[in-house]
């Protein structure tokens, strides 16, 4: 739509709303304001105007003389009474221009026909001058000093508002923004994730397929096998992502309980760490009844993790230790390794996610999403995780699941 052109050609007509413009037209108020001030004063053109060094900004407009002003219309800062109100920080009251040795030959007069005049500086609650709130008529106009008063204490409760607005707005920006950088940061992990696994299914597939062959050397041999181990460290990774996702779009991680024995459970997934490495020594305890009801996937996907993290962060050579143990309330899997302890400060955080628990200096010890998940696969079962890490003890995360979990 094409806008019309304004009354009068000096007035510049908006391409868009500044945010000063904005926030003045949110103010409730403003046209009762502009309303009192127009009854008060007797004079037919009311305006809240940004008023700055460079510029003169209609915000908000009562037009009873069809001047052609609209919220957003510019006019040339010198071509206006406001900017001596600007200049000296104080009142102004003109009755009548052409009679007035200050401005009979004002730009106000010549270019507008403004003849009376009256306005107050507009103060943010900070004490940063806003810019005018103003009166105006191409009358003349007997106005007595107390309406330059009436005109202060209305100012004042616009400039009030105007910061509550301008709270109002930032709040929200960012609450927006944080809103669109958590979704975007949602989108893109499930992107990503989704289309990681089939190149590493492909890859997965390949290896294991040129491992049944029998014409491989040694050599050969151990290239695939690294290769499966990373694409399958990989493919965990992965699985943590999706179920980060799964958790931060606010709902619960899904479970599929079922009856299961934790102590068999516990044993298949350390033989299977034990597979990729061989290098290292995993003592396992099993100890008292470990049946009950749990998503044995999930289970084991809390198990892997924290072995994983034992295998990677504990010192070569030492043992790592497993332990199920089952009592009348449920059962507690127990992983322990010697290593770096893990800092005080960082504990009461280290199930967040993306929280690193390194030592200053350290690039070796990262729990990333992994103990995230763990703790999340416990709460999902109505359990929790706890940690206990010194230089004496090692680092050893418990995990305590209900047997109803």
């Amino acid at each position: 739509m094409t806008l019309a052109a304004p009354a009068n050609p000096n007035i510049r007509p908006a391409a868009v709303l500044t945010p000063d413009v904005e926030a003045i037209s949110r103010i409730e108020a403003i046209k009762t304001v502009l309303r009192v001030l127009t009854q008060t004063t007797g004079l037919r053109l009311a305006v809240v105007a940004r008023v700055t060094v460079d510029a003169w900004t209609c915000c908000a407009v009562l037009d009873e003389m069809n001047f052609g002003l609209r919220p957003g219309d510019t006019l040339l800062i010198g071509t206006t009474f406001c900017n001596t109100v600007r200049g000296s920080v104080a009142p102004l009251l003109i009755s009548h221009a052409a009679q007035d040795p200050r401005f009979k030959d004002h730009p106000a007069r010549k270019l507008y026909g403004i003849e009376s005049y009256v306005a107050v500086p507009l103060y943010r609650r900070n004490g940063d001058l806003f810019g005018v709130m103003c009166a105006l008529d191409a009358n003349p106009a007997t106005i007595a000093d107390d309406k330059v008063e009436v005109l202060r204490h209305m100012a004042d409760l616009v400039g009030h508002q105007l910061e509550q607005e301008e709270v109002l707005s930032d709040r929200d920006t960012q609450l927006m923004s944080a809103r669109e950088a958590a979704l975007l940061r949602e989108q893109l992990m499930g992107i990503v994730s989704h289309d990681l696994r089939n190149p590493l299914n492909a890859i997965s597939l390949s290896a294991s397929t040129l491992m049944r062959r029998t014409d491989l050397d040694d050599r050969a041999r151990r290239g695939l096998r690294r290769i499966l181990d990373s694409s399958d460290r990989a493919n965990r990774l992965i699985l943590d992502l999706l179920d980060f996702t799964h958790v931060r779009t606010g709902v619960a991680l899904p479970v599929k309980p079922t009856p299961v024995d934790l102590h068999e459970l516990t044993q298949q997934v350390v033989d299977e760490v034990q597979l990729t490495s061989p290098e290292r020594t995993l003592n396992v305890a099993l100890e008292g009844n470990a049946r009950g009801t749990w998503d044995p996937d999930r289970v084991a996907q809390v198990l892997t993790n924290l072995l994983s993290n034992a295998v990677h962060y504990s010192e070569p050579g030492t043992a790592i230790h497993v332990e199920t143990r089952g009592d009348a309330q449920g059962v507690v899997l127990s992983v322990r390794n010697k290593g770096t302890p893990i800092a005080k400060e960082l504990l009461p955080v280290l199930f967040e996610p993306m929280t690193r628990g390194t030592t200053e200096g350290s690039e070796r010890r990262s729990v990333g999403l992994g103990l995230f998940i763990v703790n999340q696969i416990a709460l999902a079962h109505g359990g929790h995780v706890d940690v206990v890490s010194t230089v004496e003890a090692g680092t050893t995360f418990r995990v305590h699941l209900p047997r109803r979990g």
